[in-house]
């Protein structure tokens, strides 16, 4: 008979509590931390939600626990004074560690905010780091323009992350470091003024085109989960009865505020490839058309919302719109395997995406041209 009979008492693993942070680190980033229970954690575990909780009282505890142990790595700065050298740097130290830019991407948020605040001054730490080694590279550039390279250049770096871009390691390594050194070369024009950032135009009479107007605003500044259809119905002054007569649940007008975002894009873009006579024309045009639409109607990356099947509709789409800058960059640069020109739109479009939702570098009247000129270098760089 064993030795562990049924008897027997059970032993815990003495690496239970590490086992609880990794499998909870995996399904944040699958899953998106408001998604994820307690009782689903201890299912993954293999434990017993009791157990799971005499390891951590709350799920915000276990978070805490998950940033500290994948951030660890940034405890290292970069040293290197030489632009290439603190990129390669940089990647070193990020890349054995992708889960940390998809938690940075989209899980951060949702801690308590001390702790908040202390990742975001370890990524402005980074972020001083980056500036000295530019402001060395380049005398050129004001403030402004600086810190729009600076988190271009850490935006390109998150996409070293799983959940951002699929691809194999090696090849992401050299996509994200050509990019960077791209984003440090654009050509940029000078800040400039400040501009309001506040809607002055008219609010459209149709209670339907005010709530979607409401729920993009809202899904892209406070999150999905975070908002409720009483505050998009407060937002667009339709309440009551009126408010589900257009919409029946939220996730139904998460699915419309995508597809009109959607078809906003490809008209666009339709209208860029009218009035392109060269490849590379359509692609200046097309980005150009890419940052106004993310500036005024929000960026259209697929968050974590817990609908999976709107989620899934939607990507479908939008792989289907990246595909065309994809087969622009392999016209430019006719030698480029195409998992390459792959890996340069998802990357362009993913800083495009990060810079409008960062304030102090959106708020620039110039935003719009330099942030073009920024996605442009990076599509169009040499090959790798």
């Amino acid at each position: 008979m064993s030795s562990e009979s049924a008897g027997s008492p059970r032993r815990r693993p003495k690496d239970r509590k590490q086992q609880i942070v990794l499998q909870s680190r995996d399904m944040f980033i699958e899953l998106g931390y408001p998604n994820v229970t307690m009782t689903a954690l201890a299912e993954r575990v293999g434990i017993t939600a009791g157990a799971l909780y005499r390891h951590f009282s709350t799920k915000s505890d276990l978070l805490d626990a998950v940033l500290r142990e994948s951030f660890a790595c940034f405890d290292r700065t970069i040293t290197e004074t030489a632009l290439g050298p603190a990129i390669d740097q940089a990647i070193d130290i990020v890349a054995p560690h992708p889960h940390v830019a998809d938690l940075w991407d989209r899980e951060v948020r949702y801690a308590e905010p001390g702790v908040r605040r202390k990742y975001l001054e370890t990524m402005l730490a980074w972020a001083a780091a980056f500036r000295r080694v530019l402001r060395a590279h380049r005398g050129d550039l004001d403030e402004g323009n600086e810190e729009l390279l600076v988190w271009a250049m850490l935006s390109a770096l998150t996409c070293l992350g799983t959940g951002t871009i699929h691809a194999k390691p090696a090849s992401r390594r050299a996509e994200v470091r050509a990019a960077m050194l791209a984003i440090a070369a654009a050509p940029v024009t000078p800040t400039g003024e400040t501009r309001h950032t506040p809607r002055t135009g008219r609010i459209p009479v149709s209670r339907r085109e005010r709530l979607l107007l409401a729920a993009a605003t809202q899904f892209a500044t406070q999150g999905y989960q975070e908002t409720s259809m009483s505050d998009i119905g407060a937002a667009a002054e339709v309440t009551g009865p009126n408010l589900y007569s257009y919409f029946g649940s939220k996730a139904e007008l998460l699915r419309a505020v995508y597809e009109r975002g959607t078809h906003y894009l490809w008209i666009s873009l339709d209208a860029a490839f009218a009035r392109a006579s060269t490849p590379d024309q359509a692609l200046r045009l097309v980005i150009e058309s890419y940052v106004e639409h993310s500036r005024e109607w929000g960026s259209l990356e697929v968050g974590r919302s817990g609908e999976r099947e709107v989620e899934a509709d939607i990507l479908g789409a939008q792989r289907e719109y990246a595909a065309e800058w994809t087969a622009l960059v392999q016209e430019i640069a006719p030698g480029m395997e195409p998992s390459a020109a792959r890996l340069r739109a998802q990357i362009g479009l993913k800083v495009i995406n990060d810079l409008l939702r960062t304030p102090h570098v959106a708020r620039y009247a110039s935003v719009d041209t330099n942030l073009a000129a920024v996605a442009y270098g990076i599509l169009a760089a040499p090959a790798s």
